[in-house]
């Protein structure tokens, strides 16, 4: 079971990706009240995506951070040249990029 919940929590985060993403793209035509109502899930994705970066993304790349967060991390290292890059760059194209116009990994 306990094994289960990295998996799980990477699940969580791509999903409150997914919504963030979605109301980043509309952000400026939404209501004041939807954008105060989403704030708060925002500011708390925002918070559980860097102590994802710290936590998961440490052990996944085997390496501390040096941004905060894990979209940060891994645009930057699509740009090294050792084994980190291609999965960075495979999170990217599948995970992350789909999901924004222009791509979200940028670094």
């Amino acid at each position: 079971m306990i094994c289960l919940l990295p998996i799980l929590y990477a699940y969580a985060m791509w999903l409150l990706f997914l919504a963030v993403m979605a109301l980043n793209w509309r952000w400026r035509a939404l209501p004041k009240v939807v954008k105060a109502i989403a704030l708060p899930a925002v500011l708390v994705s925002v918070a559980l995506d860097v102590l994802f970066n710290l936590t998961l993304g440490t052990l996944l790349f085997l390496e501390l951070p040096r941004e905060w967060t894990f979209s940060q991390r891994v645009g930057s290292y699509k740009r090294r040249i050792d084994w980190r890059a291609p999965l960075a760059q495979w999170i990217c194209a599948n995970l992350l990029d789909p999901f924004e116009v222009e791509g979200h990994c940028k670094g």
